[in-house]
């Protein structure tokens, strides 16, 4: 039996408006996310990750933002064409976000206690009374990690490790079904980013959380996620499950196998790594055909002027024309 989708973004494409012209930040990507699952959205800085999540929460620049095409369902309802009231009830109630900096996610003038109570009471979590609400603070607060007599203290009174505990727990308070963790562990040092991963993988479990990780760490991902989507300059270049991405044995996205590459292997001996040669294309100036042929190994002619051959193979997805011939 398939698991019930909870969430299902349909070709949905979003924008930049700036003085300079549009930037095409997303295009044109589908990706589901059932119940209990975690999907990653992996790439280079600039591949429209954030840009995805922000859209998802319909949180995007309010000048400057714009979704032009596509759905975004929860539950089968489009977020797209709800007003904004209903979105702020769905907004930290159903889906929350842990946004990428911990350093300036929290409030420096307001306590602890204060920012976790106001995302309760602006959703009024099960009815609780005043005393209710603070002592859900306290569970929250020992949920992540920290002991509940430190609600009184400022965000400037804590570590980056701790800071990035508390938006997690501001993210929970509500117990939503979609938690869309934007680069979670970028600001900290490996220790902490692996108590951090650890304690989000056992809140997942306790709490039958869905998850979007958002990230360029490959380690993250083969240790958090079930289904993992490739995207550059705004496309989702490579879909599947995370046996599918991580098979060596299994076709691939050239810009896929330049990820891997990328990362060192402790079993070889190596003066150098083997990055990927040149940059992120600017997003208001795309290349024609295949994004990716400017900087491909194995570009053929037709890669600078048709757009990429679309390889399916159950739940694996691979965008490109190598893939012609693929069983």
């Amino acid at each position: 039996m398939e698991d019930k989708r909870l969430l299902e973004i349909k070709n949905l494409s979003t924008i930049y408006e700036t003085d300079d012209g549009v930037v095409n930040a997303v295009s044109d990507i589908s990706f589901s996310l059932a119940e209990k699952e975690t999907i990653g959205l992996v790439g280079e800085t600039g591949a429209g990750k954030t840009t995805t999540a922000l859209s998802i929460m319909r949180l995007l620049p309010e000048r400057t933002g714009r979704i032009v095409s596509g759905e975004v369902l929860f539950n089968g309802e489009n977020l797209l064409k709800i007003n904004e009231k209903k979105m702020r009830l769905i907004r930290g109630a159903n889906i929350s976000m842990i946004f990428q900096d911990p350093m300036t996610a929290l409030n420096p003038i307001l306590t602890v206690e204060r920012q976790i109570l106001e995302s309760l009471e602006i959703h009024n979590y099960d009815n609780k009374s005043g005393k209710e609400l603070e002592e859900r603070v306290d569970e929250l607060l020992e949920l992540v990690g920290i002991p509940a007599a430190r609600k009184y203290n400022y965000p400037h009174e804590f570590s980056g490790g701790m800071k990035q505990r508390i938006v997690i727990a501001i993210a929970l308070a509500c117990r939503p079904l979609i938690l869309i963790a934007d680069e979670p562990t970028t600001a900290l040092d490996v220790t902490i980013q692996a108590q951090v991963l650890a304690l989000m993988d056992d809140l997942k479990r306790e709490l039958n959380t869905s998850m979007i990780m958002i990230t360029h760490d490959l380690g993250v991902v083969a240790e958090t996620c079930d289904k993992v989507a490739v995207m550059y300059a705004g496309e989702i270049v490579e879909y599947g499950l995370l046996e599918d991405i991580f098979d060596s044995k299994k076709p691939h996205h050239p810009y896929t196998i330049g990820l891997f590459k990328a990362i060192p292997n402790m079993q070889e001996e190596t003066d150098r790594l083997t990055p990927i040669e040149g940059l992120m294309p600017d997003p208001s100036d795309l290349p024609s055909g295949c994004r990716f042929h400017p900087r491909c190994n194995q570009c053929m002619e037709e890669c600078g002027n048709i757009k990429p051959f679309t390889y399916t193979n159950e739940n694996h997805i691979i965008r490109c024309n190598l893939m012609k011939g693929i069983e």
